[in-house]
């Protein structure tokens, strides 16, 4: 075997570890939490949720690049929906994450009555978000 072959698989193969392997964890364990009441153990977003009323859940970190592209979004979002939207920093409110199976941010949970509709990682459009809360 080629020293290019060796290292072309040992880049294939930390792709999958690192970029892959989250995900696919993040998608089992909200998988779980879909369809079932959500753990609240951010204090602020808590009593929306436990309302009853359409939430969504924004983990992010500072040294993120691609929340940096989501922020301007969740930003004229969080003027249209200034109670249903909730910034979560994912580095300091780990309790919170973790509970929903963060991996990779940005990160965002869709909530209606309590229970989990959704979730998405990665940057995602306007329109999606704002569709959540026109259905």
């Amino acid at each position: 075997m080629t020293v290019v072959a060796i290292v072309s698989i040992v880049i294939v193969f930390l792709f999958l570890l690192l970029i892959i392997l989250p995900r696919v964890l993040m998608g089992l364990k909200t998988g779980k939490l879909k369809g079932k009441p959500v753990p609240t153990p951010h204090k602020p977003s808590a009593r929306r949720i436990k309302s009853g009323a359409k939430t969504v859940l924004y983990f992010y970190t500072p040294a993120c690049g691609a929340c940096r592209v989501q922020e301007p979004i969740i930003e004229r979002l969080r003027k249209s929906y200034p109670d249903a939207i909730f910034k979560i920093d994912a580095s300091v409110h780990r309790e919170a994450a973790s509970a929903f199976g963060v991996l990779g941010v940005p990160f965002l949970a869709f909530i209606e009555e309590g229970k989990l509709v959704s979730a998405k990682v990665g940057v995602q459009p306007e329109t999606a978000i704002r569709g959540f809360f026109s259905e």
